[in-house]
């Protein structure tokens, strides 16, 4: 908990002081972010030791770890936006630019393997390349590539116990329920367990006994259906809803087509996370390592969460001084 408490410290600064610089600043280093990003996700893959089965964690001593693939939407958004927000037809050069922006952190991050961070990066940038121009033609070799991609992830790039996190979904309750879905089964007996007003804060017997393995990153959701049963899962369901539906509502509202695609990747990035994470509590989509935003324990998370918020604030207050001087 405390150390919890200073990366919510640390984040609220770092809040404050994103806040204040305006998103032109940001596009204008976008390229050297972007390829910091690079050079930090391959120098994992050569220096970086496999905690849990992936090198996505830089040691920074004190017990303290940071994961810098929690940071690829918001560089790569940076990046992309910096050089691609012009609506027109794209030329094969810029296609191929645009495609190696949006390919090499997915790529890099896949290689980890980290397969619930690339799933979050590609739904959440999904919106920088759908919304450009590009030839029909284009698309049909795009999604055979895409299809390519994940044949070769499963055969050579996943582990045998990610592999597994898929089939025994498929298999629903014919999996075995001692090994490959056993932590699917705990998240749903944790959270049938919490019913209409859960046990209490702190006296879920699931989380509180460990029975369900990461209830503080992973299964957050469970611990706090357990604990806070459906009312309390419900409200915070409700505030997803409410910060999502804002920033859909603020793309709408600003004449600026950057300032327009941030907003709608700060939404799509909130909604994949909270429905894929909520999904795989409640037995819908198979165990993947993403976290509940702004709930899940863990810096790195929060941090990146942070700044994607802070850049947001930045744009809301922008568009509602420049419709206040239309107004005047």
């Amino acid at each position: 908990m405390r150390r919890q408490l200073f990366f919510w410290l640390a984040s609220f600064s770092l809040f404050w002081f994103v806040s204040q610089i305006p998103l032109r600043a940001w596009l204008k280093w976008g390229d050297w972010a972007w390829k910091g990003l690079v050079i930090i996700l391959v120098g994992l893959l050569i220096f970086g030791r496999a905690t849990r089965g992936a090198t996505a964690w830089i040691d920074l001593g004190w017990g303290l770890r940071f994961q810098p693939s929690q940071f690829a939407v918001l560089m790569t958004t940076f990046a992309v936006l910096a050089r691609f927000t012009q609506q027109r037809m794209l030329r094969e050069r810029e296609l191929i630019e645009l495609l190696v922006l949006l390919g090499t952190p997915a790529l890099l991050i896949l290689f980890q393997p980290d397969f619930g961070t690339v799933f979050l990066y590609t739904l959440a940038v999904a919106p920088l390349l759908i919304w450009q121009k590009i030839p029909r033609v284009y698309w049909r070799w795009f999604f055979i590539g895409i299809v390519a991609l994940m044949a070769v992830g499963w055969a050579v790039v996943l582990e045998p116990y990610q592999q597994e996190r898929i089939t025994s979904f498929m298999a629903g309750s014919k999996a075995d329920q001692s090994n490959t879905g056993y932590n699917a089964r705990q998240a749903l007996i944790a959270v049938g367990a919490g019913q209409l007003f859960g046990r209490g804060l702190g006296h879920g017997t699931q989380s509180q006994l460990r029975f369900l393995p990461e209830r503080q990153t992973d299964f957050i959701f469970a611990s706090l259906a357990e604990e806070w049963g459906l009312v309390g899962s419900v409200a915070v369901i409700l505030l997803y809803t409410l910060l999502i539906g804002f920033l859909l509502n603020q793309a709408g509202k600003t004449d600026q087509i950057s300032h327009t695609l941030f907003l709608l990747i700060a939404a799509v990035y909130f909604l994949s996370q909270v429905f894929v994470n909520i999904g795989m509590n409640v037995g819908l989509l198979p165990i993947t390592g993403i976290t509940l935003p702004l709930v899940s324990y863990g810096g790195s998370s929060l941090l990146a969460t942070m700044i994607l918020l802070a850049v947001a604030q930045q744009l809301v207050m922008h568009t509602r001084e420049h419709f206040g001087k239309r107004i005047s």
